[in-house]
């Protein structure tokens, strides 16, 4: 007969036999959940990926080609390609990015783009000459540059019908709203000046003088400064955009500046300059300009900021629209469009 075990070697005993069973359990759950993983595998790995930001668009209106280009500036590719009636010009989007509007100088009209449905969806008879656009922050309204009738027309958006009009200076060409103030600037190039405008009652309510040839405008984010782009005079007209508008600056900027855009913080102007080919950018504190003026191309016209570090410019002569890294300051790339692309708009997301 065996000797009975002392009292603390029982309870040793016991301890062991307590803690083999404590590490039993713990393998057995590390083995189930193993198995639970292994099994899920599959499942996880069928689940499609979360989707990326969709890649910016720009809307790009080429005039020999006649047609309307949407670009992805970040995978350097045009996603498609609308035709459109003769000699496209400027172009606006309306704020939810579903349609583009077009005009068409040498034909009196304004097309309609629907962007889903990637077709011209309506034709409007519009003044003389149309040139410059804008769409209205509600996407009521659209407001209409008349090269040679030397007016600023409104128009419903959805009919066409003009519901307002005012006489402006010589050859009005760019435009820009401020929703906020109520107001419209339109460069009159050949008188040398800018008109603002009361979109409330369509009342020009003032003129400013600046540079010569005045084509492209740019409102700063607050809309406390207006930047016009002097073609002849080859510089940059600053105005302060308060109770009495005025001229506050005009820094020499290159030659021919037929573009130009405002970043989204309001820190650098960029401008498109045609003669030189050269992209000049503008510290908008200081007003001087970057040493470092990269190449754009041959022609370069007009120039949209599409996001915080990206903008795009179109060149004329080469066919390209022209991607930008604006804190880098440098050209990413050269997507090729249709023949002549004279103007490009960024879009809104519903542009996707």
């Amino acid at each position: 007969m065996s000797a009975a075990l002392p009292p603390f070697m029982r309870a040793r005993k016991a301890l062991v036999r307590l803690a083999l069973a404590r590490l039993a359990l713990a393998l057995l759950a590390l083995a189930l959940l193993a198995l639970a993983l292994l099994a899920l595998a599959p499942l996880a790995a069928s689940q499609p990926a979360p989707a990326d930001t969709p890649a910016p668009l720009v809307a790009v209106v080429s005039q020999k080609a006649a047609q309307l280009s949407l670009v992805d500036i970040d995978a350097r590719e045009v996603r498609a390609v609308i035709g459109l009636a003769a000699v496209p010009a400027g172009l606006a989007a309306s704020p939810d990015g579903a349609r583009v509007y077009v005009t068409h100088p040498d034909l009196s009209r304004v097309s309609r783009i629907d962007l889903a449905s990637r077709t011209v969806t309506a034709t409007f008879k519009v003044g003389l000459e149309p040139f410059g656009i804008a769409v209205s922050a509600d996407g009521r309204d659209l407001l209409v540059s008349d090269w040679s009738a030397n007016a600023l027309i409104r128009l419903d958006a959805a009919t066409g019908a003009e519901t307002g009009r005012v006489a402006v200076g010589h050859a009005p060409a760019g435009l820009v709203v401020d929703e906020k103030a109520g107001l419209a600037y339109v460069a009159d190039r050949e008188s040398d000046q800018v008109s603002v405008v009361r979109l409330a009652d369509m009342d020009r309510i003032a003129t400013v003088p600046v540079g010569r040839a005045p084509f492209a405008l740019a409102l700063s984010p607050g809309g406390d400064r207006l930047y016009v782009a002097n073609v002849q005079s080859g510089d940059l007209s600053v105005i302060a955009t308060d109770a009495a508008p005025r001229e506050i600056a005009r820094p020499k900027v290159g030659l021919m500046p037929y573009g130009v855009a405002v970043t989204p913080d309001g820190r650098t102007v960029l401008v498109s300059n045609q003669q030189s080919g050269k992209l000049a950018l503008v510290d908008a504190e200081t007003l001087t300009l970057a040493p470092a003026q990269p190449r754009l191309g041959t022609f370069p016209e007009g120039i949209t900021v599409v996001s915080p570090s990206r903008a795009a410019a179109v060149d004329w002569a080469e066919d390209e629209v022209v991607v930008i890294d604006i804190e880098a300051r440098a050209i990413l790339g050269r997507i090729t469009v249709g023949n002549s692309p004279r103007n490009l708009v960024a879009l809104p997301m519903g542009g996707h």
